[in-house]
Parts: structure tokens; sequence; C-alpha cells
């Protein structure tokens, strides 16, 4: 620690952004998720330069306590404009750039970096700790219908019932 204190605020800075519920700013967003076993969780590279997404987790809101769906593969890139998506074992489709898991379930995720920040998510309830500010609305026959997904520009005001609307499925493409 400096005679200033700047260890002490640096490790508090440090904390803060990697475990607060908060998200960071980053251009990898939660773009689009259907629950279920069908269900899928798709991460859009909103930015104008490659995000390197290796070792980044993904979780599930299953109660009051965020749990690891999925963690992605080390050396993992994203270019502008590209996708990673996470699908439930019953999910029919073809996805090039993804992982599969049991099913996609909870009140939402949470996506994080690999330093453990939280970078964007996505909740369905008003008690859901993935949600940001107002909860997304669920859509009817949620894993079965249509999707919570951003508009076209994957545009994030941190406000999820403004963020998020049902839309087709589109998981890997741009929403519609």
């Amino acid at each position: 620690m400096t005679p200033s204190g700047n260890t002490v605020a640096t490790c508090l800075l440090l904390a803060g952004a990697a475990f607060g519920s908060t998200p960071g700013v980053s251009p990898v967003k939660v773009n689009e998720i259907t629950l279920g076993s069908s269900g899928f969780v798709e991460l859009r590279n909103t930015g104008s330069t490659e995000a390197d997404v290796g070792g980044w987790s993904v979780q599930t809101c299953t109660g009051p306590t965020p749990r690891i769906l999925a963690t992605i593969p080390p050396n993992t890139v994203l270019p502008p404009g590209e996708y990673f998506v996470i699908v439930g074992s019953a999910f029919s489709g073809t996805v090039p750039n993804g992982l599969i898991v049991d099913t996609v379930d909870g009140s939402g995720v949470i996506a994080r970096n690999r330093h453990g920040a939280h970078t964007d998510s996505v909740g369905l309830t008003s008690s859901s700790p993935c949600r940001e500010a107002g909860p997304a609305i669920p859509c009817p026959n949620s894993g079965q219908g249509p999707s919570l997904g951003r508009d076209s520009a994957s545009r994030d005001t941190d406000h999820n019932s403004t963020d998020f609307s049902c839309q087709i499925p589109s998981p890997g493409e741009t929403n519609q």
C-alpha cells in the first residue's frame, strides 16, 4: 500500500468489477434466449474488433445464487457481429459455433468474463439475480415458441424489459 492508499483503492475497484451485480462494459451481449432442453443462449459481439471469450462462463439463475451453465473453451474468438450459442440437448438445428448442455433452465442467465466480471445478463422475474433493472417479459410457451431477443442492432440499455422482446428464434443469426 502506498502512503495515499492506492493499493487498497485498486483492490476494491477490482473486487467490485469482478463480483458486483452491475454489468461491466463489454461489446459481448446476451443477445437471445429460450428456456428448456431445446432452448439456447446466444452471445453476440456487438463491437468493431474481435472479442476473446475463451474462459468466459454463462451462468443460469435457478435460485438466489447463479450456477455455471457452460464455460467457453480457451482461445474462442468472436469476430465483430458474430455469435456464440449454447444449446440444450434437445435443440434441433445447426449451430456452427457453440456448446451443448442438458438444458437452459432458470429465471435468466449472466455472462461473466474470464476474470468473473459480470458483463451482461437477462432475468425473467423481478427476483432473478440475473435481471438488469426491470426483468424481461417472458414469452408464452418459452422453449417451444418465441425467444426473447434484443433488436437487430443488439442495443443494450441495461434494462431487460426495454431491451428484450418476443421474436422468432434465430440462434446464430441477426434477430428480426
